[in-house]
């Protein structure tokens, strides 16, 4: 494992050998020596210390550190790569590179030794974040998890703990006593310009990582199978496929609306390396998905429906899903009731269908919120029997061709409601205004959680007080840092 940290102001070169090892401690020379020079970064502790680890592609944690730290907070970032370097500020950044296991000493170190009260990262299924996540229970330091808005647009989710089925809400109804209605909530605001910035910050991101990353950084990258001549490829195809589908794609949702009105099932499927579809899926995946669907739609489905896949807009130019699905319904002839699309409005198609089956995709969310049936095979934040056919087994898929049981609209009404209000802030993470407003979020929510004194810990600093009565009042530009 090897470890270093960057800061604005250079540090002298500490060759001296550490004093006070404890006996027998396994760990070398070098590890000790950056861990002396890590402790000649930090001040003494006067403001709530947050630290930021990886975040979305671009410069969303940049101008949130920047925030923070205006407002009252010692926030630092971690970066584990130069693509995460190239959104990063050059000051109160920490460098990290290794395996797993040296990850989780390097950071319980940091944590226990400098006072961090917080933790914030985006993504909690990654590997970094996994082993951060746990090392953070075991120590008591509150992580915040970011997440795409489960429901868009508009949104982005914001939770402690977890997100989607490591949620603290994950397979839960609001209390009883909970009244709230989701048409009373207020309704995303879209950011137009989120697609083409996210695409760009990614590929940027991607190809500095792919090109100039060490040995020791790329144990743990995310994504690991994505390479820059490949995603060029891809993303090539992608938009070809994009404008060369376009018609196809109008003309087939359109004679689904037409002539086969809530008598076609949905099927959503996912990026192949969501990582919603590690752990969470169980031992699903969209081939096994696809396959057990066919099957089970040609077995027990009522002969006058249709069955339609929508291939996922991120996907359309990996996917080789479209040869996969067109063999699988000849060998159990129904090629002539199965469509696939790789475009459409994914809530109008939701809207009209007989059913939607997921693994676990937010498009089940939808489904809830249409009052369309719907099958969920994974692990997901809504699977709940109230809410959703849940499927354990495969062969449990064929009860839910003739299933039309839905959640009564007052049930539904409450739970999106309740999710809105507990994990969901207004914001984008890619489009700048959407960054300002999300940014804020986050910030008020950190203050607020320090306002609690977290729990037993005593007085926020005065300092972090008056920040949250001034940013609350003025609500400031967000910094470009």
């Amino acid at each position: 494992m090897m470890s270093n940290e960057r800061h604005s102001t250079n540090q002298p070169n500490d060759s001296r050998p550490h004093e006070g090892r404890a006996p027998g401690r396994k760990q070398s020379r070098l590890i000790f020596l950056n861990l002396r020079r890590k402790r000649e970064l930090f001040p003494s502790k006067s403001a709530p210390r947050v630290l930021l680890l990886q975040g979305p592609v671009g410069p969303f944690f940049r101008m949130a550190q920047a925030l923070l730290n205006e407002s009252g907070f010692d926030a630092w970032r971690v970066c584990f790569n130069i693509g995460d370097r190239l959104f990063a500020q050059r000051g109160k950044t920490l460098n990290f590179s290794g395996t797993a296991e040296g990850w989780d000493a390097w950071l319980a170190e940091m944590l226990s030794a400098h006072g961090f009260d917080f933790v914030v990262l985006f993504g909690c299924e990654r590997q970094v974040h996994r082993v951060a996540i746990a090392c953070c229970e075991r120590l008591g330091v509150p992580v915040i998890c970011l997440e795409e808005g489960y429901l868009r647009p508009g949104n982005i989710t914001l939770e402690f703990g977890g997100n989607n089925w490591r949620s603290p809400l994950a397979g839960k109804l609001p209390p009883r006593s909970y009244s709230g209605r989701y048409a009373d909530r207020r309704k995303g605001v879209a950011y137009p310009s989120s697609f083409s910035a996210m695409a760009t910050y990614a590929f940027l991101y991607f190809s500095l990582r792919n090109l100039f990353s060490t040995a020791s950084e790329r144990k743990l990258f995310h994504k690991q199978k994505r390479t820059l001549v490949s995603e060029a490829f891809y993303w090539i195809k992608n938009y070809y496929r994009k404008f060369r589908n376009l018609s196809a794609n109008y003309r087939c949702v359109e004679y689904l609306l037409e002539h086969h009105e809530r008598k076609y099932f949905l099927i959503p499927l996912q990026v192949h390396d969501d990582s919603q579809l590690g752990l969470a899926a169980g031992s699903w995946n969209s081939q096994r998905l696809i396959l057990k669907s066919i099957v089970s739609f040609a077995r027990s489905a009522p002969a006058s429906h249709q069955l339609v896949f929508k291939i996922h807009p991120l996907e359309r130019g990996h996917s080789r899903d479209r040869q996969f699905i067109e063999q699988v319904s000849k060998l159990n002839d129904v090629a002539d009731r199965v469509h696939i699309i790789d475009g459409g409005s994914l809530g109008l198609l939701t809207r009209n269908a007989a059913g939607v089956v997921t693994i676990n995709s937010t498009s089940g969310l939808v489904a809830i919120h249409h009052g369309t049936p719907l099958a969920v095979m994974g692990q997901a934040i809504y699977r709940h029997p109230d809410l959703a056919f849940c499927v354990n087994k495969g062969i449990e898929l064929d009860g839910f061709w003739n299933c039309k049981k839905v959640a009564p609209a007052k049930v539904r009404s409450r739970y999106l409601s309740w999710l809105h209000e507990r994990c969901l802030q207004p914001g984008d993470f890619y489009a700048y205004e959407g960054m300002e407003v999300a940014i804020r979020a986050l910030r008020d929510r950190l203050l607020e959680a320090v306002g609690r004194g977290r729990g037993e810990q005593g007085r926020p600093p005065a300092r972090v007080l008056s920040a949250s009565a001034a940013t609350r009042a003025a609500k400031p530009e967000v910094p470009r840092a």
